[in-house]
């Protein structure tokens, strides 16, 4: 094993280098996406078909002159596009943990990443779907089933909680992959232990300015990314069938369609994120460079004791309560997408 030949380049990397990388790792590892997040995103699909289809489906007979039909798809548009974006740290989980252990390791089996994803569900379903407001804003959209929209409920309700989630997620957008990455526990009684609030500070208070930047720069692009793919889908329709106009298909199918696929691939560009943040405030260039130099010249013991000395001793990644960051385990002798694709290394 090289720890200096990893799958992806361990190095600084600017936002739109980042944003290269996702399509590159999303054309490396499609099943990432084909399997992985459709089965994370498949539960909250129907969740949120059972709270908000009937709102198009007593609407459709009225047509676009009707003010109070407009409103209610509008309803529809906004309940359902702030779901989606509350719901996607907790539909990429499968993809998280597979991508988390596919860049340093050899391809991960789907059977260990959901044994994974099912060991430690509580605990990610607490904090990515109750605490984020996920199930809470779920619950709204039960307790308002079959009433008429009104402004506070449909207007000021939506905004204060995307705002909340924005804030919260600028400062804090890496809670997925400490928790399923880092498996740190929520608590312990143990002084020694890390815990999920102590790592989540360790990580996001040295770089809170940069965090937020990313996070609006990444909000930005990934806005026009879904309009360019729901456009693109909307135009194929339109080719196919003549059909422009926003009836129950594009509702029910196009535009939730739409919104899962750009979630999809948030979910990889947060994860490049993580890794370049780790990267930059760890040093990994350097030591894995160390460590690899070291196993080639004294066998492989000798790489697992070149540790700078201001650094506490690693822990396994794997395991399930951590007293100290873990780190990256050797990579599989496999080809470099980042170094293989478009001639450059990236």
């Amino acid at each position: 094993m090289q720890l200096d030949r990893t799958h992806v380049v361990i190095r600084r990397r600017t936002l739109s280098e980042i944003g290269d990388l996702s399509l590159v790792m999303l054309r490396r590892y499609p099943a990432a996406i084909a399997i992985g997040f459709f089965v994370g995103a498949c539960p909250w699909a129907i969740l949120n078909a059972l709270l908000l289809y009937w709102i198009p489906l007593s609407e459709s007979d009225y047509g676009a002159d009707d003010p109070d039909a407009v409103a209610e798809i509008w309803r529809y548009v906004v309940w359902m596009s702030l779901l989606v974006i509350l719901q996607t740290p907790a539909a990429g989980v499968a993809t998280t943990i597979y991508l988390g252990q596919a860049v340093f390791e050899s391809r991960p089996t789907w059977a260990s990443v959901f044994h994974d994803a099912k060991q430690y569900f509580w605990r990610w379903f607490w904090v990515l779907g109750v605490v984020r407001w996920a199930v809470p804003a779920m619950v709204i959209c039960a307790f308002r089933l079959a009433q008429p929209a009104t402004w506070f409920w449909d207007a000021m309700v939506p905004i204060c909680l995307l705002v909340v989630a924005a804030l919260v997620r600028s400062n804090r957008p890496f809670m997925p992959e400490i928790l399923l990455l880092e498996q740190c526990p929520l608590r312990s009684p143990s002084a020694s232990v890390i815990t999920l609030r102590r790592r989540s500070r360790s990580l996001h208070q040295p770089m809170a300015s940069d965090l937020s930047g990313r996070f609006l720069a990444s909000a930005f692009i990934l806005f026009w990314i879904f309009m360019s793919v729901l456009c693109s889908l909307l135009f194929i329709r339109v080719i196919a069938t003549g059909t422009p106009d926003w009836d129950l298909f594009f509702l029910l199918g196009i535009f939730p369609a739409s919104l899962w696929l750009v979630a999809s691939v948030s979910v990889v560009m947060r994860l490049l994120n993580y890794l370049d943040t780790r990267i930059r405030l760890e040093g990994w260039e350097v030591e894995l460079a160390i460590r690899a130099e070291a196993m080639r010249q004294f066998g492989e013991d000798a790489g697992l004791s070149v540790r700078p000395s201001n650094k506490p001793e690693p822990t396994k990644p794997r395991s399930s309560h951590a007293t100290t960051s873990p780190e990256p385990q050797p990579p599989a002798s496999e080809p470099d997408p980042t170094v293989h694709s478009g001639g450059g290394t990236r």
